[in-house]
């Protein structure tokens, strides 16, 4: 099995359920996204954008961005 990026977290994905991830890192409900890149976009003129999933059955994914902080 390889090896997780520390800081990657696992997260239970049910099927047919949308999910937004954040890809910025300001979030406050890491590693899912609260908006806060459109704030960030605005002030430093990047284009983060979420990162949406729809699972098509239940699963278990883990996920890393080298932009979340701690």
């Amino acid at each position: 099995m390889t090896e997780l990026p520390q800081g990657a977290k696992k997260i239970q994905l049910k099927a047919g359920k949308r999910y937004s991830l954040c890809s910025c890192g300001k979030s406050a409900v890491l590693p899912f996204c609260n908006g806060a890149h459109k704030e960030l976009n605005e002030q430093q003129g990047s284009n983060y954008k979420s990162v949406t999933l729809l699972p098509s059955s239940d699963t278990e994914v883990a996920v890393y961005s080298t932009t979340w902080e701690g």
